[in-house]
């Protein structure tokens, strides 16, 4: 009869003991469905912090994208010294647009025949603004003025001066708002709509702050 040597013996207990540590290292179904639901909780959390973050930046870029587009317009017009008009058009959140021609006669920005007297355009350039150009994310709510006004780049103001212009946007669930305006000097601003709604880094609308205070 063979017998178990005691090499061979102890042999066995180091293969169970292996065993059972090697067990003991792994998780069980109930350590697994816990971290599962730690992470569903860590998401959720975080996600509105993400969506606010995200929204800010839309709004932000569209604000910023339409300042530029303003901006460089009132630059060409001192650089050629012509006078320049802006016009614009809006009939829902992303069928909008901005543009830009020189002379006081407005173009339209909705005119995509560039062959078109009303084509908005600076030496066969085309100068146009619209949601491709802010992301289309249906940011811009409103414009208000009467449609154009035309910039002076002798005296530095809008040749009428009674002209005015603002846009308005909003991010998708209406948390941030800025406002763009162009006063009569020419001078293109952004600030937060107000102080509910408003975006870190620009300041509440000098109107609405007087009406708060």
């Amino acid at each position: 009869m063979h017998k178990i040597t005691p090499a061979n013996h102890s042999s066995g207990r180091t293969g169970f003991s292996r065993l059972r540590c090697s067990r003991q290292t792994g998780f069980t179904i109930i350590e697994v469905m816990m971290s599962v639901v730690l992470l569903a909780i860590s998401a959720a959390l975080a996600l509105p912090s993400y969506r606010d973050m995200i929204e800010k930046r839309q709004v932000t870029q569209g604000a910023e994208q339409l300042l530029a587009f303003v901006n460089s317009a009132q630059g060409e017009s001192i650089k050629r010294n012509r006078v320049l008009t802006v016009s614009w058009s809006r009939t829902d959140d992303n069928d909008w647009c901005v543009g830009a021609v020189l002379g006081e006669a407005a173009c339209n920005c909705t005119q995509t025949n560039t062959a078109a007297a009303d084509y908005c355009a600076i030496d066969g350039a085309p100068r146009i603004i619209g949601p491709d150009q802010v992301g289309d994310y249906r940011l811009l709510k409103s414009f208000s003025g009467d449609g154009a006004y035309s910039f002076d780049p002798i005296r530095g103001i809008f040749v009428d001066t009674a002209d005015t212009f603002a846009a308005e946007m909003r991010s998708n669930s209406e948390s941030y708002r800025l406002d763009l305006t162009v006063s009569r000097t020419g001078q293109a601003v952004i600030c937060s709509r107000d102080s509910s709604h408003s975006v870190p880094g620009y300041a509440v609308c000098p109107t609405q702050a007087a009406e708060e205070a």
